[in-house]
């Protein structure tokens, strides 16, 4: 808006000078035309007192109206650069508001606690990792006791069978000495 008005602005003054220009009635041709129909007289150039007057009135009506033009420029530039600070300061406001919705967009809320999401992640693998840690231990520690326990049974199950083969021949035996025992005892009696 602030470059729009400017080239308007700019537009005016250039065609308001070409117009002034085309015209034979330019302060130039004024003075030069003053000039050309005063009278020499010895050195000097003796001037028509209304031609004079004329001369002084369209020269401070031109001063007035360039007056007026630069007195407008100078109030369009300054509601210019009000509304230039107005926007600087909605900018920068709009840079905070961004700026706390980018930390609100990097941080979560942990136990409680605001942490940024790259130390959120950190904790949270770090928790995972050491549970699976944690995991691949007791797996590992029950396959071995489970391996142990498989162990320790076919042990018990060799064990009992042995057991029982040595029952057997324990009881095999002792039924045995009990007839030898009842033979001579037969026999002695």
């Amino acid at each position: 808006m602030l470059q729009k008005d400017i080239y308007s602005i700019f537009i005016l003054l250039l065609v308001s000078t070409f117009g002034i220009s085309q015209t034979e009635n330019t302060l130039e041709n004024q003075f030069d035309e003053v000039y050309n129909r005063s009278n020499n007289y010895q050195e000097f150039k003796v001037v028509k007192k209304t031609d004079l007057n004329s001369l002084k009135k369209n020269t401070l009506d031109s001063i007035e109206v360039y007056k007026n033009a630069l007195v407008q420029m100078q109030g369009e530039l300054e509601s210019q650069q009000i509304e230039l600070s107005l926007i600087q300061t909605n900018l920068t406001e709009t840079n905070e508001k961004l700026l706390v919705a980018e930390q609100r967009e990097n941080e979560i809320s942990f136990l409680g606690m605001q942490t940024s999401k790259t130390a959120y992640n950190s904790i949270v693998w770090t928790v995972i990792i050491l549970l699976s840690l944690i995991l691949f231990f007791f797996i590992y520690k029950f396959k071995n006791s489970n391996q142990v326990t498989r162990d320790t049974k076919t042990k018990l199950d060799e064990l009992e069978k042995e057991f029982e083969l040595h029952r057997q021949r324990a009881l095999e035996r002792e039924q045995q000495l009990n007839r030898k025992l009842l033979d001579e005892v037969n026999k002695h009696k």
